[in-house]
């Protein structure tokens, strides 16, 4: 019994802060289907439908006017040194992901948008393989991060009308 009033305290108080768990989209029960498009192969867009489908949200390619739309435009890596050691040898990169949007919202103009992001890593020129690995890595979690950033734009852009 009292495991019972205990959990339900915890679950109430969890609830009462906005609190959710990680992944889930709070997407307005209005919404039931969003268009999510690109001209060319992005693992974001992969990872933007396979959200909204986790959310039993429906995912549509059509260009629809009375859908809310994510179109992604570019996206880019790019690869900079950050800093180097005493023989000229580079000892961090930092990477730089950009990202060109348009959210669109039924009977409103489409605005277009851009996220940039940057991580830096320690490079070992000893160590290529790992390297590459760690870099692979943070590229995911940058694409995932632009993900949840780009759902926070949507989801402000449809509470805001």
């Amino acid at each position: 019994m009292k495991f019972n009033i205990i959990l339900i305290s915890i679950l109430l108080v969890l609830s009462s802060c906005g609190y959710s768990m990680r992944g889930a989209i709070n997407v307005p029960s209005s919404v039931k289907s969003v268009s999510v498009m690109s001209n060319y192969y992005s693992e974001l867009v992969n990872i933007i439908n396979s959200s909204l489908a986790s959310s039993n949200i429906g995912v549509s390619r059509s260009k629809d006017a009375n859908l809310h739309g994510i179109h992604v435009l570019s996206e880019e890596f790019d690869r900079r040194q950050l800093s180097i050691n005493a023989s000229g040898r580079v000892n961090e990169y930092e990477l730089i992901y950009t990202v060109k949007f348009q959210l669109k919202a039924p009977g409103k103009s489409d605005v277009e948008d851009k996220i940039i992001l940057y991580r830096d890593y320690s490079f070992d020129e000893n160590n290529v393989m790992g390297n590459s690995d760690r870099e692979d890595y943070i590229k995911k979690g940058m694409i995932s991060t632009a993900s949840t950033l780009i759902f926070n734009k949507l989801i402000s852009s449809i509470n805001n009308q």
